[in-house]
C-alpha cells in the first residue's frame, strides 16, 4: 500500500498516552524540518507526549541533516539554513589540510545513512536492547562531487558526524507509527510495539526497527522520485498476528537504504481498508 492520498486527519486524542482533556498539538508524520507538510495528524499529541517524543529529533534534523537541508533548502522554523557556515575538513592535491567554510548551494549537501540487520524480531537469538549498527553509506544531494573537488583543487575530505542515542532510529519508528494512525486510526492496534521505545520507556528499538536490503520481509521500495517514500504492509507472523510494517526511504531516487519498522499488532476483527 503507498501514501494515502489525504493530507490533514482529526485524532482528537493523544496518539501516545490517550489523553483528552489537555490541549492537544498536531503531530506532522514527517517531521517539519524535513518538508513534512504531506500528511499531518490534528489534535493528536499533549504537551507532556510532544516534549518527550521531539526530542528524538533534534540531533538527525538539526545536526546531522543541517547540510543536507540548506543544499535542498528545506523548512526551518528558527535557522536561516542559506546563510549558516558548514565546515569540511578537505587535503588539497598539493597535500596541504584546509577547513572549508561554505554555505547552502556551495555544499555538497552531505548525509551520512546509518545501515543495520533487519529488526531482531526476526532473528532475536542474542538480541538485548539498542541497536547495532552495521555501516554507514554517504551521499550527496548538493553540487556534483568531481566539480567540487576540481574547483577546489581537493585529493580528499572528511566527515565527522555524531549520533546520540538511539535518537535517528526512534525519528524513524516515530513516523511509522504516526503514517500507520493516519492510514488505520489507533484504533487498529492490539498492541502498539513501538510506543514504549518512541516514549523512552524501554531501550528496544532494534527489536522493531531495521534496514530491509533484499525485501524478504516486505517488497522493497526501490528508486523512484521525490524526497521521501512510505509504505505500509501487513505480514502474518509472530503467534499468528497480523503485523503492521512500515517502509521508509528517504531520497528514493538515490542509493539511500530502506529502513522498516514492526509498528504493531492489527485487532483481529480490524478490517482493512480496500
Amino acid at each position: 500500500m503507498n501514501l494515502i492520498g489525504q493530507k490533514f486527519f482529526e485524532i482528537g486524542r493523544c496518539i501516545y498516552c490517550g489523553d483528552v482533556d489537555s490541549k492537544l498539538t498536531k503531530e506532522h508524520v514527517v517531521p517539519f524540518g524535513l518538508g513534512g507538510n504531506a500528511i499531518i495528524l490534528r489534535k493528536a499529541c499533549c504537551e507532556e507526549c510532544r516534549v518527550i517524543t521531539s526530542k528524538c529529533e533534534r540531533n538527525p534534523i538539526s545536526n546531522n541533516w543541517g547540510e543536507v537541508r540548506a543544499a535542498l533548502d528545506f523548512p526551518s522554523r528558527k535557522r536561516k539554513l542559506a546563510e549558516e557556515s558548514f565546515f569540511l575538513d578537505v587535503i588539497l592535491e598539493d597535500g596541504s589540510k584546509r577547513t572549508l567554510d561554505l554555505k547552502g548551494k556551495e555544499t555538497l549537501g552531505l548525509v551520512q545513512f546509518l545501515e543495520y540487520n533487519p529488526p531482531a524480531l526476526f532473528a532475536p537469538n542474542g538480541y538485548k536492547f539498542g541497536i547495532i549498527v552495521t555501516g554507514v553509506k554517504l551521499i550527496g544531494f548538493g553540487i556534483n562531487i568531481e566539480d567540487f573537488k576540481k574547483e577546489h583543487k581537493i585529493k580528499g575530505f572528511s566527515l565527522t558526524t555524531t549520533a546520540r542515542g538511539n535518537d535517528f532510529e526512534k525519528m524513524i519508528a516515530k513516523m511509522a507509527y504516526c503514517f500507520t494512525v493516519a492510514c488505520w486510526g489507533l484504533d487498529c492496534f492490539d498492541e502498539r510495539y513501538v510506543l514504549p521505545t518512541i516514549l523512552n520507556e524501554k531501550d528496544d528499538v532494534g527489536y522493531w526497527m531495521g534496514c530491509n536490503f533484499d525485501g524478504k520481509i516486505v517488497p522493497l521500495i526501490g528508486k523512484q522520485a521525490g524526497g521521501f517514500v512510505i509504505k505500509i504492509s501487513v505480514i502474518t507472523y509472530n503467534s499468528g498476528k497480523r503485523n503492521v510494517i512500515v517502509s521508509l526511504k528517504f531520497f528514493p531516487a538515490s542509493e539511500a537504504p530502506e529502513y522498516i519498522v514492526v509498528v504493531g499488532s492489527l485487532k483481529p476483527n480490524f478490517k482493512l481498508p480496500i
